[in-house]
């Protein structure tokens, strides 16, 4: 993971929801279960296509006869979260290649950061399965969404 990631302040975050941490995602050990902060990731990807207008990732990127799919998925994580707490996914796209996009998520409690999540996706013809230049449109709508620009290739 890239981690000067771990240096972009939660402002820099234009989306952010909260969640509490419930019963079902903790472990033995009291704290939340680490493949949990994948589906919460899943939380802040939903909630980052939602804020561009679409809601899901699927109905965007199908109006332009194409899908994305998760090809690679990395985890630091800085401090666990327990049952019951507070917490705020926070999402941003931090990097374009030419066919393809890393979201970063960071989860935080309060000012602590809990966990730094990259979640790569590839942009794929719907009609062929096979990579394809992400459209120009989703790029300058991203970048006139964010607060710091994603790096591109």
């Amino acid at each position: 993971m890239d981690q000067a990631n771990w240096a972009v302040p939660r402002d820099d975050f234009r989306v952010q929801q909260d969640v509490r941490v419930r019963f079902n995602e903790i472990d033995g050990q009291n704290i939340v279960f680490s493949g949990n902060y994948l589906i919460y990731a899943d939380i802040g990807v939903t909630e980052y296509f939602r804020a561009l207008g679409e809601g899901q990732p699927g109905p965007y990127f199908h109006q332009y006869g194409t899908d994305i799919r998760e090809v690679h998925s990395e985890i630091d994580y800085h401090a666990p979260a327990r049952l019951d707490e507070l917490i705020t996914i926070a999402a941003r796209v931090s990097h374009f290649g030419r066919t393809s996009f890393t979201l970063h998520c960071a989860i935080f409690r309060g000012a602590e950061r809990l966990t730094d999540i990259e979640i790569s996706y590839a942009h794929l013809d719907l009609d062929t399965g096979k990579q394809t230049a992400l459209p120009g449109s989703f790029i300058a709508e991203v970048r006139r969404f964010e607060t710091r620009l994603p790096i591109q290739d």
